[in-house]
């Protein structure tokens, strides 16, 4: 789970700014809270602001580190810093996550010249306590130095960890954390004791879901033939006008219509690499495919024969069924936010930019009401952006699961939580958003806006 991320000198992020998960002293909804000892998390989090206050940028940061840990630094990564201001081109951007993994509590974190792709320094560290750390790793390109901390004991380990490390020390436009987890499959069955270093990349890799206006989360893994009767009633009482889904089988030459030849010929390669591992007891290799408002399964079978499926609609009519593209823009939203309801999701951190995007806002609070519902028995976090006031006025959620995201004169983007705000008892959330209190809604020129239309 998440437990708190920083970052600074990066898009509108100027000096280093911490969003988190940790829960306050409330005791409202407490049910819902994660406490395991030794940190009491939120499961959800709406992060509310103006337009263009920067709540898409911090999505953004949590998608440069899950990117840059996964497949390097990604594209369009030497303008990302923060370019208000032509001195911060220079200056490293730094990133810090602390997460929980394996029951315990660790601390990652890399600073970085954006403007050059240089990696400065690394590190990875479990916090024992405030005060007391264990460090698995750090790495310092720039003193070209390598160091492995007490949490690995066995010798062996260590020194295969060294060989790695001292290795790695040139190798600024990559990360260590990368480097230990590429093609190592068998280092990792050898020593046991570095799969912690596994886990870790698998938690950014697997764990982590993010989700743009225009993306999907983790590709409709619950899609499946068992599921269909469950996820069409809960369309249906979300009222979609639908009644009944059935997957049907694409014939090749469509999908080759559709889908460009190098695309389709990736997915084909990549299922029969897949088909060469699968075990006998493992379920068939599947590849979802997906564009707006389109979406396929391609599966092989022991055979390599492929098989391409898709997903049809009925409404009042139970005989006839519709694509995804003849249906309309809030369904094929909501069948991208529904995931966070079935129990796939489980052990899961969902952050999704503009959840609200093609909803209708009594949509959007219901989601959000129906998750809350479920947060008690589930360790799923939800954070999500979004513009709509009315999750403040049905106050379905907790003080400490509300967070707001500001610009500064200056053009820098702040991350004010609303327990910073310290309203009194009866003051109403809903309320302080439009009294200015919270300074989280747009300020608006009149006298510009008259000059201008007169």
């Amino acid at each position: 789970m998440l437990i708190q991320f920083s970052v600074s000198n990066f898009l509108s992020f100027d000096e280093k700014e911490t969003f988190s998960m940790i829960a306050g002293k409330a005791r409202k909804n407490i049910n819902r809270i994660f406490n395991n000892n030794k940190v009491k998390l939120t499961k959800c989090e709406v992060i509310l602001g103006s337009n263009a206050s920067g709540k898409s940028n911090l999505v953004s940061a949590f998608q440069f580190v899950q990117k840059m840990i996964i497949d390097g630094l990604p594209r369009g990564f030497s303008n990302k810093y923060f370019r208000i201001d032509p001195e911060r081109k220079s200056s490293p951007s730094e990133f810090e996550i602390k997460f929980l993994c394996d029951s315990k509590i660790f601390v990652y974190g890399f600073s970085i010249i954006l403007s050059t792709g240089s990696v400065l320094n690394e590190y990875l560290y479990e916090q024992q306590s405030p005060s007391t750390a264990k460090y698995l790793f750090s790495r310092n390109t720039v003193e070209e130095t390598f160091s492995i901390g007490h949490y690995f004991k066995a010798s062996d380990v260590i020194a295969k960890l060294n060989n790695y490390g001292e290795d790695s020390i040139n190798e600024q436009e990559i990360l260590f954390l990368s480097i230990i987890n590429k093609n190592k499959g068998k280092m990792f069955s050898d020593f046991p004791e570095l799969q912690i270093l596994r886990d870790i990349f698998e938690w950014f890799a697997v764990k982590l879901n993010i989700s743009f206006p225009n993306s999907i989360l983790t590709g409709y893994p619950y899609f499946t033939d068992t599921n269909l009767n469950e996820i069409a009633k809960l369309l249906n009482a979300l009222d979609t006008g639908i009644g009944e889904l059935k997957v049907v089988e694409i014939p090749l030459e469509t999908i080759k219509d559709k889908i460009p030849e190098d695309i389709y010929n990736k997915i084909v390669t990549k299922l029969e690499k897949a088909n060469v591992r699968t075990k006998p007891e493992d379920d068939p290799p599947k590849i979802m495919a997906r564009s707006y408002k389109e979406f396929y399964t391609f599966e092989i079978d022991v055979n390599n024969k492929i098989t391409i499926t898709t997903i049809e609609f009925s409404h009042e009519n139970k005989n006839v069924f519709f694509d995804l593209n003849e249906e309309s823009d809030g369904t094929a939203r909501l069948l991208d936010l529904i995931e966070i309801l079935f129990k796939i999701s489980d052990n899961q951190i969902f952050i999704i930019d503009e959840m609200d995007r093609c909803l209708h806002p009594s949509l959007t609070v219901k989601l959000i009401e129906l998750f809350l519902s479920k947060a008690q028995n589930r360790n799923t976090q939800l954070i999500i952006t979004a513009h709509e006031s009315r999750l403040l006025a049905s106050e379905i959620l907790r003080n400490d699961e509300i967070c707001f995201i500001s610009k500064t004169k200056r053009g820098s983007s702040v991350i004010n939580p609303l327990e910073k705000y310290q309203l009194r008892a009866d003051k109403k959330v809903y309320a302080a958003l439009f009294d200015g209190t919270l300074d989280a809604v747009p300020s608006f020129n009149e006298s510009k806006l008259s000059e201008f239309f007169n």
